[in-house]
């Protein structure tokens, strides 16, 4: 290797030296944080013991995964009169510039305001392939003096490990189930005329829970209320509030996985028409904690059931069901990461003629960590990044278009993202009215899923509006159209996911 190349490469490997994250945290590292832990199973009160140390906190933050709970804490704050702010992705809600608390999804955590208290929920997903980098920076850059983590007990050693190599103590509070759960010794056999008021049937593809969902009203004559991913959030919530009223017509839930966080649900009986899932590559198991989750949405505390029930649809499914049910916990042993923005740029300035794709194909190869961290998963920015190859940017804006919050299995979704960063590249806006055209009413459910797609465009522009906004340019209109527009598309898109 002629010596220059081996200069370069040497370079590049320090560059992309991600063994001590926690040093990208110096102010974090000044303090002598204190870490709490808050672990159990599905409905033993976890978060809602760390919620109840933020209610009295001077100042704090809730880290949520979704945009769904994120609201739910911050309406819960103001409806008790604690003065509480939202921010995600795609809000900004400033209830006062002096209010104590924040409640925003994981990745917003704001890490320069130092404060007394910090609730990061579902500490599990620090080993997500995806996003686990999130709750990685939130764990290690957060300025509070207590930090309370919520989640299973499997995050239980990996935070342990993590907080012993900063110098700082983790108390551990154990929680169990508040109410009793059961596995059926049969299955309903295929029966759907077995099917009961108060059930979930769950399926793992959009178009099973439309099949099920007919089936289920035709044979066993109980209307059902649908909840699946790729329907937005207070659609699914609406959803939800049906299928919990006992006076609504909607008496079961036909549900993806996304039952299992972020919605309060009336379950008596959980329903597993499948334990099998497509995992983007080939069909396998649902993963075992999955299982535990969703199966724990039945008979929560609070509810109109003081004890649940599991089983699944057919009898060749039930032998999992009960061995991942008492199967033990599983200790996560990696936590993911993420490099900043200014270690890429500094990486990819090394290579200034390469394309931003090839860039992260390069950090990939040759990124050191330490034991307890992986590099999260970069295969969507590079999907983008060859989509917005040709369009002229700066690399922080290249940067900031890559991560948006895209989904790169819609076409059209990557074709929006492509559009948008050449009306930036051009110095122009955008209108969101020329990117969508939503009908006013619509009862066609062949509708649903051109309207699921607008959804995420609305998302997509939203982020990108704020993103644009901390980078002090102008991509969009104003903001009072941009608001009225999303919240007529969340209205008309309800109407029709809550009719089809």
């Amino acid at each position: 290797m002629p010596e220059s190349k081996k200069q370069q490469y040497q370079s590049l490997c320090k560059l992309s030296d991600l063994r001590f994250p926690s040093e990208w945290f110096p102010e974090a590292r000044q303090m002598q944080r204190k870490i709490f832990m808050h672990v159990g199973p599905t409905n033993s009160g976890k978060t809602y013991h760390a919620i109840q140390r933020l209610q009295k906190a001077e100042s704090g933050i809730y880290c949520g995964p979704l945009r769904l709970l994120a609201h739910e804490i911050y309406d819960k704050m103001n409806a008790q009169g604690i003065a509480c702010n939202l921010l995600t992705g795609e809000e900004n809600r400033e209830v006062s510039p002096t209010a104590a608390l924040t409640s925003s999804t994981v990745e917003m955590a704001n890490f320069a305001k130092p404060l007394e208290v910090a609730v990061i929920d579902e500490i599990q997903l620090i080993a997500d392939a995806d996003r686990g980098w999130a709750w990685t920076q939130a764990l290690l850059g957060l300025k509070a003096k207590e930090i309370h983590l919520c989640g299973e007990a499997s995050a239980v050693p990996l935070v342990k490990k993590i907080c012993e190599s900063l110098g700082e103590e983790v108390i551990v509070n154990e929680y169990s189930r508040l109410t009793p759960v059961s596995i059926c010794d049969q299955s309903i056999d295929g029966d759907l005329t077995k099917i009961q008021p108060g059930d979930c049937v769950v399926a793992f593809s959009r178009q099973q829970i439309f099949a099920l969902k007919e089936a289920i009203e035709a044979q066993a004559g109980l209307k059902c209320a649908v909840a699946y991913g790729a329907l937005p959030p207070e659609t699914r919530a609406l959803q939800a509030k049906r299928f919990n009223d006992p006076a609504s017509d909607l008496q079961v839930l036909v549900a993806s996985d996304a039952v299992g966080m972020g919605l309060n649900l009336n379950i008596k009986r959980v329903i597993f028409s499948t334990v099998s899932k497509f995992n983007g590559s080939t069909h396998t198991h649902v993963p075992v904690p999955q299982i535990k989750q969703i199966a724990g949405r039945a008979g929560r505390f609070g509810t109109a059931y003081g004890s649940g029930e599991v089983t699944t649809l057919g009898p060749k499914d039930l032998d999992y069901v009960h061995e991942a049910l008492d199967m033990p916990t599983i200790p996560l042993k990696l936590a993911g990461l993420q490099p900043t923005f200014d270690i890429i740029e500094v990486f990819a300035l090394q290579m200034p003629n390469e394309k931003y794709s090839t860039i992260l194909q390069k950090f990939e190869d040759i990124a050191s960590v330490s034991g307890n961290y992986f590099l999260c998963n970069f295969k969507d920015h590079k999907v983008i990044a060859d989509a917005i190859e040709h369009i002229k940017l700066p690399l922080r804006d290249r940067y900031v278009f890559v991560t948006a919050p895209v989904s790169t299995k819609k076409y059209e979704t990557i074709d929006l993202v492509g559009e948008l960063a050449k009306v930036h590249s051009d110095g122009g806006t955008l209108d969101l009215n020329d990117i969508i055209d939503l009908p006013e009413k619509t009862d066609n459910p062949s509708d649903l899923t051109l309207l699921e797609v607008d959804h995420k465009k609305i998302m997509l522009y939203m982020w990108l509006r704020y993103e644009q906004e901390k980078l002090g340019t102008g991509l969009f209109y104003s903001s009072f159209f941009l608001h009225s527009s999303a919240s007529g598309s969340h209205q008309r898109s309800s109407h029709l996911k809550t009719n089809a």
